[in-house]
């Protein structure tokens, strides 16, 4: 027996927050261009329970995600593996994180994050006291083109896959999952108003469609985004991606399939990265890239040059990186999810879900938190997404394998 429900909560912050996403942009936002959700689903599966929720921001901290696992952990008596907290990665959303950045940042940062954390569990709450409704599972699949793709190689293999799951009730689709694996950015630097940007947006188009609660699940996008197929980076160029997206899922209805879901197995799979840097040679890298952006005309030239120093001079400071990346696996018959704590490349992503078996298999991305750019070995000192990375060259392929192994196996 299949069970869900489902809540959505308005997370838009009341006060101007300093936001996320775009090292070159410093100020405040002046507004709200479209309103920022905390989605949570609850699906009862032959018993058991699992609490998903997705947040219209940025990325996520390990400490609050943690917080907010174990209070609804504890509250509901679920595993606490059974409990995801995840972003869409929005760069148009409010700076939640714990870093020192000054009195009027750090204090509207510290309010927004009681704020949050209280509506995350109004929502989930929302969802047990509204109770489960018996469910007819099933799935909607098809491929995105001329939208998006590998943002660094137009023609570089990579995941244009959508996954719908649509829940249905006598008929009715009461609740609904999205998968969808593209950077969300459309809007550029410039905008500083508030926004969910693309992933929260079709998530918002498809609530509408199906007059229903959606889960936005993003994707391995460490390297995927529309910037070669984008028109402009603002506010019309984001309605017509969306539009141009909705567009074609809509066309993917006629294959619409029923989807078998059973409580299978569900387990984390562990990789620590213990590593100092080399000092000498990230201060040879800082200075060239500092040279670069002196010269630099372009906008998302200077923009990604901008970001990569603000990274790189982080990891100078830190020294090196001590970091468990745990993924959870869940095997829930027809339906295979591993979720990522971080920006994993779509080459990974792909191969992840080579390894699975079941015929609809997710990668969900930004879950739980986010320790950064997970990066291809080849791609070191072509991209910016290698010098933020905090992790050295070859662990993502040895992160990814474990992974792969632990999927295949039956150890966790």
């Amino acid at each position: 027996m299949v069970e869900v429900s489902a809540a959505k909560y308005d997370i838009t912050p009341e006060f101007p927050m300093y936001m996320r996403g775009y090292a070159m942009r410093t100020g405040k936002s002046i507004g709200v261009l479209d309103r920022l959700y905390c989605r949570a689903l609850c699906l009862r599966v032959d018993g058991e329970i699992f609490v998903w929720v997705t947040l219209d921001l940025c990325r996520l901290e390990e400490l609050i995600s943690d917080y907010v696992r174990g209070v609804v952990a504890a509250k509901y008596s679920v595993p606490v593996e059974h409990v995801i907290l995840s972003t869409i990665h929005t760069h148009s959303g409010p700076d939640i994180s714990f870093e020192d950045e000054g009195e009027d940042r750090n204090r509207r940062k510290a309010d927004y994050r009681s704020f949050l954390v209280n509506r995350v569990l109004a929502a989930v709450d929302e969802c047990f006291d509204r109770g489960f409704l018996e469910v007819t599972p099933s799935v909607v699949q098809g491929t995105i083109e001329g939208v998006y793709g590998n943002r660094n190689y137009k023609d570089k293999p990579s995941d244009k896959d959508v996954n719908l799951i649509l829940f249905r009730n006598e008929n009715h689709v009461v609740a609904g999952i999205a998968s969808l694996t593209c950077h969300p950015t459309v809007l550029g630097i410039h905008n500083m108003k508030i926004s969910s940007d693309l992933l929260g947006n079709i998530g918002k188009a498809l609530d509408e469609k199906y007059n229903t609660i959606f889960l936005t699940m993003q994707g391995a996008c460490g390297d995927m985004g529309n910037r070669q197929y984008r028109r402009g980076n603002d506010e019309a160029e984001l309605w017509r991606v969306r539009d141009e997206i909705m567009d074609q899922i809509g066309g993917f209805g006629a294959e619409e399939r029923p989807l078998e879901l059973k409580a299978v197995r569900v387990g984390t799979s562990r990789y620590t990265v213990r590593h100092r840097y080399d000092t000498e040679a990230l201060k040879a890298q800082i200075a060239d890239s500092e040279k670069q952006l002196a010269a630099a005309v372009g906008q998302d030239e200077k923009k990604l040059l901008w970001s990569g120093l603000r990274h790189m001079k982080r990891k100078l400071e830190a020294g090196g990186v001590d970091v468990t990346l745990k993924s959870v696996i869940f095997r829930l018959g027809d339906l295979e999810i591993v979720t990522i704590p971080g920006e994993l490349f779509s080459t990974f992503g792909l191969r992840i879900k080579a390894a699975m078996e079941g015929p609809v298999r997710i990668v969900w991305g930004y879950a739980n938190y986010s320790a950064g750019y997970i990066v291809e070995r080849q791609e070191f000192g072509k991209g910016y997404e290698s010098m933020q990375t905090p992790f050295p060259q070859g662990e993502a392929e040895l992160y990814v394998d474990q992974i792969i192994e632990d999927l295949r196996g039956e150890s966790l």
